[in-house]
């Protein structure tokens, strides 16, 4: 699976599949987009008050709040699939 989470456009995409209009709070402030793809991936960041960036963090599982942005991604993918099978 391909997934990125960009919580600035409240949007989540899932093998290039994007939906939007999330509410993403949840996920850290300083978060700028999570890029995974099958078992491993990274966290980018925003530039700090001083516009310096931090390094990318490479990661080897999802942190939890990417687990419920892509949760609430499928149970929004589900309904869009319903609406275009009624």
């Amino acid at each position: 699976m391909k997934l990125t989470i960009i919580p600035s456009d409240q949007s989540i995409y899932v093998d290039n599949f994007n939906i939007s209009g999330f509410d993403l709070s949840f996920i850290p402030q300083n978060v700028h987009a999570l890029q995974w793809k099958d078992e491993s991936g990274w966290i980018e960041f925003v530039e700090n008050d001083d516009l310096s960036k931090p390094a990318n963090e490479r990661i080897l599982s999802l942190p939890d709040w990417a687990n419920t942005a892509y949760n609430l991604w499928v149970v929004q993918k589900a309904l869009i699939d319903e609406e275009n099978n009624s």
